[in-house]
């Protein structure tokens, strides 16, 4: 971000000097109240946090237009940027190759959340983006650019390079986006060329139909492949993941909800809970922070009038582009290049980001502007000075005054942060010690506050607390960690990963009513991503202990009331993660059984016993509903209702009999002695000509 303020700033002259045509002006106005749009949306949305990160991208979006646009007309300028494109460009593939050999290689980051080659990102889909943007880039320069023939030569083989790199991302998303990308390049290349009467502009149109087969050809053959790469047997089973389906549908739900002005910065990434359901869309264990649709995302955050205004821009950007292509260009110009690069790149890359969140990376945000740039390039500069010149001026410097702003204040920030989480957090050799991560948080956090960092920091005060044994929950470090929790929940009230761990915190130090307040926010807030949040699973957690210990200190009717809404939210998370924290659940339902069976519920008790019975790894309940059929045959005995008891010992001895094993409370003698004692009772009422009720026990 650094870099790109001062180039920024150093394109200002430029830009000043810069004529500019109507077209211009009608396309950098309707571009300032889309920006404008975007920027006040997020100046006041509900997390300022996640505001600031959207007009980040925006600036490095804008300032990298606003630098490609400057450099325009200017011939050095020009080759120092097409060279960076694509030495940047072999750079990333030569990463690419090297991690298709070596899946663990990571260039910079200690690891890669896949095993496919990614280049310098960390997914193949942030990977093939970048490639086909620099490679349809560099495709204009080689087939317009004014060049020398073996640089043009050298630039095709890295097309090339380009082309057979994104087949081994493994991307189906960058595949089909280079397919429409190179698509459009080639229609595009063949209608410049003939707009401009160029010698090959005839056979171009002749092959045009047989090129465009070929590149149909090759996205179904690569996909096929892809799909045999990824372990399927055949590309019939291309749709088979249809969870972006799925989030886009979330998306219009979310839509649903503001639709005109949306929910703000990134809302999707919290609204989206609500409308999940794991019968229909899956266990969700992953955050769908973003919709895999990045014109969706925009709808979602920002509305019908945001979106509608962006793709109005692009639009009329790519319109005015082509248009453009067809105008007389000067000798030794570079504007076809420019034209029919940027508009091939822009449209590659758009095509992809329909099913992936790549402009939401900030090296992505800068190439889109790049492409932007590149296809909204004049082909001649108007010949005076005009009103709609001078608008245009006006806006440019306004828009890279802003951008210069908010990149250079937080490019400081960011690379102060950078330099001082790497070496503990995120070099390929991190630090173990907790000391040393929370001083490199301390710092972080006195930099550029974040309540990512404010909860990591707690995490860490917590583990630490855990250092003094039995009197954790007195220490200094545990009264700052609930203060973190406080801080962070109040920069991003949204998010639950926040509000579960302030939760089982609150929860560990038995503050009851502050960590139910916060399980219940979470609740509110997880919606059917119980699998990745365990909300559910945590607040029955709670609940259980807290029951457990009304239980003990005599609170009888507390404590059943406790425990049941414990047996309620475990089954709720079992409804959805059934093969999760079944333990748990065991002993929740069989405590209930306990709790029922002190009140003297016995019916009840019996039912929670039966329940348990019924759980996997349950059967040892069999042993507690033999103790309370031992009870229930005594005071029957008691109340003069022998053929009751008979019955009553009778099944307590067959339940007591199929447990297999018994609950730790318990020892085997305990159990050798209930045996006796019902085998004692019941043979004694059989000699006394009893028979047992039929059908009191159901």
């Amino acid at each position: 971000m650094v870099a790109l303020a001062l180039a920024v700033l150093s394109a200002v002259p430029a830009l000043l000097k810069k004529r500019t045509s109507l077209s211009d002006f009608g396309m950098l106005a309707l571009g300032v109240v889309v920006a404008g749009w975007f920027t006040a949306r997020a100046w006041v949305s509900p997390v300022p946090e996640l505001a600031q990160a959207d007009l980040l991208l925006l600036a490095c979006a804008v300032g990298a237009y606003l630098c490609v646009r400057a450099v325009e007309g200017q011939p050095r300028a020009e080759r120092v940027l097409i060279w960076g494109s694509a030495l940047l460009l072999v750079a990333s593939i030569i990463v690419a190759g090297m991690q298709y050999m070596d899946p663990t290689f990571s260039p910079i980051f200690r690891l890669r959340i896949v095993n496919l080659p990614t280049g310098f990102f960390a997914h193949y889909n942030e990977g093939a983006n970048f490639v086909i943007g620099t490679t349809l880039l560099v495709a204009g320069a080689a087939l317009f650019g004014q060049h020398s023939r073996w640089t043009q030569i050298f630039f095709g083989l890295v097309v090339i390079a380009g082309i057979i790199a994104v087949y081994f991302f493994r991307s189906r998303g960058g595949l089909l986006g280079l397919a429409v990308g190179g698509g459009v390049f080639v229609i595009a290349a063949t209608w410049t060329a003939k707009r401009q009467k160029l010698a090959w502009s005839a056979p171009a149109m002749i092959a045009l139909p047989i090129i465009c087969l070929g590149v149909v050809g090759f996205l179904m053959l690569s996909w096929s492949h892809t799909q045999a790469a990824r372990g399927y047997a055949a590309s019939e089973q291309l749709l088979d993941n249809d969870i972006r389906l799925y989030l886009a549908g979330i998306a219009i739900s979310c839509i649903g909800l503001h639709p005109w002005a949306g929910g703000g910065s990134r809302s999707y990434g919290w609204e989206c809970y609500r409308f999940w359901e794991s019968s229909v869309q899956g266990q969700g264990h992953a955050r769908p922070e973003f919709v895999h649709n990045e014109l969706l995302q925009a709808l979602a955050d920002y509305g019908i009038i945001g979106g509608a205004a962006l793709l109005l821009w692009v639009m009329l950007t790519i319109m005015i582009a082509v248009i453009r292509t067809g105008n007389p260009v000067k000798e030794k110009s570079n504007s076809l290049a420019w034209q029919v690069g940027g508009i091939a790149a822009f449209v590659g890359v758009f095509t992809q980001s329909n099913f992936s969140f790549v402009f939401h990376m900030m090296p992505l945000a800068v190439l889109l502007g790049i492409c932007l740039g590149y296809a909204s390039r004049t082909s001649r500069s108007p010949q005076s000075a005009n009103a709609s010149n001078i608008a245009t001026k006006i806006l440019l410097c306004g828009a890279a005054c802003l951008c210069i702003t908010a990149l250079s204040n937080y490019g400081v920030k960011g690379t102060r942060v950078s330099l001082t989480l790497w070496p503990s957090m995120f070099s390929k050799q991190p630090s173990n010690s907790l000391e040393e991560r929370l001083q490199a948080i301390n710092s972080a956090i006195g930099t550029w506050p974040q309540s990512t960092f404010y909860m990591d920091r707690a995490l860490i005060l917590r583990e630490l607390a855990g250092r003094a044994g039995k009197h954790w929950a007195q220490t200094e470090e545990i009264q700052k960690s609930v203060e973190d929790f406080a801080t962070a929940l109040a920069m991003n009230p949204y998010d639950p990963s926040i509000t579960i761990n302030q939760a089982n915190l609150l929860s560990s130090l038995n503050q009851d009513a502050k960590a139910e307040e916060a399980y219940s926010k979470t609740l509110s807030y997880q919606g059917g991503m119980e699998n990745a949040f365990l909300g559910h699973c945590y607040f029955a957690q709670h609940l259980y202990t807290k029951g457990i210990r009304q239980y003990r200190a005599g609170e009888l009717n507390e404590a059943l009331g406790t425990l049941e809404s414990a047996a309620e939210q475990i089954d709720k998370s079992s409804a959805i993660i059934p093969w999760h924290q079944q333990d748990l659940r065991v002993e929740i339902h069989s405590s209930l059984g306990a709790a029922r069976e002190a009140i003297k519920d016995y019916k009840g008790a019996l039912e929670a016993y039966d329940f348990t019975c019924t759980i996997p790894g349950g059967h040892i309940a069999h042993f507690r509903a033999g103790l309370l059929l031992r009870r229930m045959g005594v005071e029957a005995w008691e109340n003069r209702q022998p053929s009751n008891a008979l019955a009553y010992f009778i099944e307590g001895k067959r339940r007591a009999t199929i447990s297999g094993n018994i609950p730790q409370s318990f020892t085997s003698k305990q159990r050798e002695e209930l045996l006796t004692y019902l085998d004692t009772k019941i043979a004694f009422l059989e000699q006394t000509k009893v028979t047992p009720t039929q059908g009191l026990i159901k």
